[in-house]
């Protein structure tokens, strides 16, 4: 079963799958013609998400916020991630209640976050 959130939500599914053992995750190669609500580039997954690095050690880090597509933090941090070789991804993380987002998401895999 492959399992991918719609969305802007869904964003976070399709950048972890490595992470958490998917083998196999979707992008788009056109920003114009996109097949489905929230999907990323192949583009931005390379070279914004760096997907090809994410394994099950890589730590999780973002901004919750809403709205938070508009932001540009994803780029600036995982730039700075991947230049000193912390392995770790920041991801826009769109979230209504940060109470409830952190108690879903506690666990030592997320382990940073703006709000």
């Amino acid at each position: 079963m492959i399992g991918l959130v719609m969305s802007e939500r869904g964003l976070m599914s399709r950048v972890l799958a490595p992470k958490f053992g998917g083998y196999l995750t979707f992008g788009i190669l056109n920003a114009t013609k996109t097949s489905a609500s929230g999907q990323p580039t192949v583009e931005d997954l390379l070279n914004i998400y760096n997907i090809k690095c994410i394994g099950p050690d890589t730590k999780v880090l973002g901004l919750i916020a809403n709205p938070v597509k508009q932001s540009k933090s994803p780029i600036l941090h995982n730039k700075c991630l991947q230049s000193i070789g912390y392995n770790a991804v920041y991801l826009p993380l769109l979230g209504d209640n940060l109470a409830s987002f952190l108690e879903t998401y506690s666990s030592p895999d997320f382990s940073g976050f703006r709000y």
